[in-house]
């Protein structure tokens, strides 16, 4: 993660996004900070050109992010700018990336009635590296990491990811979260009751965290807990667990053990996207 894209949109959400940004700038090293604006072609309409006469929008755009950016990025040559013109945002923001070899696009993650649930569930799905989604008030720190997993193979994404944090200062402090459910049709045909159940289930994942953690040589000090859903969704688990963690950063794969089609992306991950914004999410692939 040396180089990002930040997408910027002209609304409030450019003030979370360039300070989230110069933190990560700071905080991980970044060799480079890349600020895109993509200006659909179709939203100029021929009143507004009228209207601008000879004055560039392109230009007048650039000005005012410029002015917007400059205020964290005191440096012209800490950071680019690039206005594009695109009818589709997403595959402007997903080729423009993949150009120039960048791993990680950083959005502004908004109430879902902004419409920014379908553009970030498009560009996970569309793009082949990894998308940070950033709400309004997000702390400025990775101190608190809090990984929800299902322990299946893609969990060696996160733990390359948490590798690259290994000369971060401080070093953060990092929880696997686990949550499993037992369906409710199997309980009339297991000769024990509800609770030896789910006991007997809660001793089975910790020892399957055991093996996973033996096999990938992770550190003593990540701490490991599986909660019973019961009635709740995976996402009230873990919005409960980042709560109780005091998370500053979800960190989780974009598809689980249901490894369909590299169209789809998991359930979680969708449902997460449409809840309102509580965490920064850095969604890995």
């Amino acid at each position: 993660m040396k180089n990002i894209l930040v997408a910027v949109d002209l609304t409030d959400m450019d003030e979370t996004v360039i300070r989230y940004a110069y933190f990560l700038k700071k905080h991980l090293n970044l060799a480079s900070v890349n600020f895109i604006h993509n200006i659909k072609t179709y939203d100029i309409d021929e009143a507004l050109k009228d209207l601008l006469g000879k004055k560039d929008i392109k230009t007048i755009i650039q000005k005012n992010l410029r002015t917007k950016i400059s205020r964290h990025f005191k440096e012209d040559n800490s950071y680019t700018l690039n206005i594009l013109q695109n009818d589709n945002t997403e595959y402007s923001l997903k080729n423009w990336a993949e150009q120039i070899g960048i791993s990680t696009i950083v959005l502004g993650f908004k109430q879902k009635d902004s419409g920014t649930a379908a553009m970030s569930q498009k560009l996970i799905r569309i793009f082949k590296g990894d998308v940070l989604l950033v709400p309004t008030a997000a702390p400025l720190r990775w101190n608190h990491i809090l990984v929800p997993t299902d322990l299946s193979a893609t969990f060696q994404l996160i733990i390359r990811k948490l590798q690259l944090l290994k000369e971060v200062e401080p070093q953060p402090e990092v929880r696997i979260l686990k949550s499993f459910s037992i369906p409710s049709l199997f309980f009339p045909f297991i000769d024990i009751d509800d609770e030896q159940v789910i006991d007997q289930t809660h001793k089975h994942i910790n020892k399957q965290f055991v093996e996973v953690k033996k096999k990938y040589a992770l550190p003593d000090e990540y701490t490991f807990v599986a909660r019973y859903q019961e009635d709740q969704s995976i996402v009230d688990i873990i919005q409960k667990e980042s709560k109780n963690f005091n998370a500053d950063l979800i960190m989780m794969t974009a598809k689980g053990a249901n490894k369909i089609a590299t169209i789809f992306i998991g359930s979680t991950i969708n449902e997460l996207i449409n809840t309102n914004p509580f965490q920064v999410i850095y969604i890995l692939k």
